[in-house]
């Protein structure tokens, strides 16, 4: 069965490479004139060597100014104690404590050990057959 299939597949790649092989694929074949477009050649601009315009790096450097910031004050809200004194308004919370309860001590709950036991592998016909495994 596999070497049936490599056959099929080398065929198939084969064919795939004469066929690419026979094909036309000329470029410079054009049907139509209309399509070629025509390029106008490059030409140096003075934009395109303007020191002033591509060295960006001096330019940068004068631009820094120096920021300053106004100096902090302690305002009224800031030592207000009717801001800051907002516990008040929130009730105690109060917590249940924790309690043992009866499944949390149940030996049958946290028993592990349990008695049923598998089977036995067996070695079958079919794993040590050399028809399987070729």
């Amino acid at each position: 069965m596999k070497a049936t299939m490599k056959k099929l597949a080398a065929a198939t790649i084969i064919a795939i490479f004469v066929l690419a092989g026979t094909l036309n694929a000329n470029a410079n074949d054009t049907k139509h004139i209309k399509c070629q477009l025509i390029e106008s050649s490059l030409q140096l601009e003075d934009w395109m060597t303007d020191e002033t315009l591509w060295n960006t790096f001096s330019a940068e450097m004068t631009e820094f100014a120096t920021e300053t910031e106004t100096d902090m004050e302690i305002e009224n809200w800031m030592t207000n104690t009717k801001v800051w004194n907002f516990s008040n308004n929130f009730g105690i919370e109060s917590e249940t404590s924790l309690d043992l309860e009866a499944w949390m001590t149940n030996e049958t709950t946290w028993e592990t050990n349990k008695n049923t036991e598998e089977t036995a592998l067996v070695v079958e016909s079919w794993m040590i057959n050399d028809r399987f495994w070729n």
